[in-house]
């Protein structure tokens, strides 16, 4: 590498840690808790199985239904192709442009 390209490499790192000096801080914060909860999950013991976490087999399942029904599925088909517009189409959308643009008469 020449030496002019490790200058610049080094004005850029600057410049990066300069306008972004939080960075560093969330880094290095953010690792370090990330490995108290990796230590600590491995560290510590299981938690026992509580009300919540199984099901009670004295009571039903539970199914909700409704009366109420969706709307119907609309299936759009992408792979057709466009169908041509009609003249009468081509005549409205022609005079339409007429209207909104005149021609300049000098």
């Amino acid at each position: 590498m020449s030496r002019r390209s490790i200058i610049a490499a080094m004005r850029a790192h600057q410049e990066t840690e300069t306008a972004l000096p939080w960075r560093g801080y969330f880094l290095s914060v953010g690792g370090a808790l990330l490995c108290l909860l990796w230590a600590a999950g491995s560290l510590l013991p299981e938690p026992s199985p509580g009300r919540f976490t199984e099901a009670d087999p004295a009571l039903p399942p539970i199914r909700i239904q409704s009366a109420m029904k969706g709307p119907e599925r609309v299936a759009i088909d992408t792979n057709q192709s466009q169908p041509a517009p009609s003249d009468k189409e081509i005549v409205v959308a022609h005079s339409a442009a007429q209207a909104i643009d005149p021609p300049d008469r000098d």
